[in-house]
C-alpha cells in the first residue's frame, strides 16, 4: 500500500503566516504536522509516500532533504542524538513530489496520484487532521484488509455540529459500515446520523474512475465527495469509526488546541503544561 498526502491548499484562514510558511509546515509541538502524518505511515508499512504540492511549498521539499552544513555543525558539536532525530525524519522512506498546478479541489489533486499510485491501494490523509493515541493509519489499514474495500474514516459528533461537517447515512452489514449518503453540512434537523467523515480514508484504484466521471462545478473545482457518490453506486464505499484524540488544525483555534492536546499527551511536556494550565484557569 501506498501513501498520499494532499497539501495544495492556501490556507487563507492561517494568513498572514501562510503568506511564506505553508500551513503543513507548522509546528506541534518541535515537529511540522505533517510529520506526524509521515510517522504514522512508516510505523505501518508505508514507505512509498507522495506529497502533492501548491505554489510556494518548497520548504516541505527541503525539510525532507539532507542539511549537509547543519549535520557537519553538529557533528562538529558532538551532537549526535540531534543528528540521529535528524536521520529518522526520512529513514526507510520514498518521498515523491508533484505540484498541483491548477487549484481546482481535492478530486483533481487526488488524480494526480494516479501514476504514483498504480494498480496499488493507497491511504490519503489531510496535514490538518491527526489522531494522537492511537494510529490513524493503523485503524483504516486492519478495517481494508478485512473487507479489501474503499474505507472512509469516521467520527461520531454532537449532533448540534452538523452543520460543519460532511454527515453520512449508512447501514451496518456483514462487511461493515456501508455508506449510503453524505450530506454537506446539514442543520442539525436535517441530518442523517451523528457520524461525519472526517477526511481522507483507503481507496483501490477505482477511486480514479469514479473521479474521471465527475464533471466540474461552477467555481471550477472537482470535488473528492463527488467520486464517493459513484463508489456508493457500486456498493464500493464503506467507513470505519476512528479512535482517538482527533486534532482539527484546519483553523488558529484548532491549531492552539491542537498543540494543548499533544503536549498533554506528550509523556516530555505533559507534567508542566498541565501545571501552567492550572495555573492559567486558578488565575481568572
Amino acid at each position: 500500500m501506498k501513501g498520499v498526502i494532499l497539501c495544495g491548499g492556501l490556507a487563507t484562514r492561517f494568513l498572514p503566516i501562510t503568506k511564506s510558511i505553508p500551513k503543513e509546515m507548522l509546528p506541534i509541538l518541535n515537529r511540522p504536522a505533517i510529520d506526524y502524518i509521515i510517522k504514522d505511515f512508516k510505523n505501518n508499512g508505508i514507505t512509498d509516500i507522495l506529497i502533492i504540492l501548491g505554489r510556494n511549498k518548497e520548504c516541505l521539499e527541503n525539510y525532507y532533504d539532507r542539511n549537509i552544513e547543519l549535520e557537519d555543525r553538529l557533528i562538529q558539536s558532538k551532537k549526535m542524538s540531534s543528528i540521529e532525530e535528524l536521520n529518522e525524519i526520512t529513514e526507510g522512506l520514498n518521498i515523491t513530489f508533484v505540484r498541483q498546478i491548477y487549484a481546482k479541489g481535492t478530486g483533481y489533486a487526488v488524480g494526480l496520484a494516479q501514476n504514483f499510485v498504480g494498480n496499488d491501494s493507497f491511504i490519503l490523509a489531510f496535514p490538518d487532521e491527526i489522531i494522537i493515541g492511537q494510529s490513524f493509519s493503523k485503524q483504516l489499514i486492519d478495517e481494508y484488509n478485512k473487507y479489501g474495500a474503499n474505507i472512509l474514516p469516521l467520527k461520531q459528533i454532537p449532533l448540534n455540529e452538523s452543520y460543519k461537517y460532511g454527515m453520512i447515512d449508512y447501514i451496518n452489514t456483514n462487511e461493515g459500515i456501508k455508506i449510503t449518503n453524505i450530506v454537506e453540512k446539514p442543520e442539525p434537523d436535517q441530518s442523517p446520523s451523528d457520524i461525519c467523515y472526517t477526511g481522507g480514508g483507503i481507496f483501490t484504484k477505482d477511486i480514479f474512475d469514479c473521479l474521471l466521471n465527475c464533471s466540474e462545478h461552477e467555481n471550477g473545482e472537482i470535488y473528492l465527495t463527488d467520486a464517493f457518490f459513484n463508489l456508493m453506486r457500486n456498493d464500493k464505499l464503506y467507513g470505519k469509526v476512528i479512535v482517538g484524540e482527533r486534532l482539527d488544525l484546519g483553523n488558529p483555534l484548532g491549531f492552539v488546541k491542537g498543540n494543548v492536546i499533544a503536549g498533554l499527551n506528550d509523556d516530555k511536556y505533559s507534567e508542566d503544561l498541565l501545571n501552567f494550565l492550572k495555573n492559567i484557569i486558578n488565575d481568572l
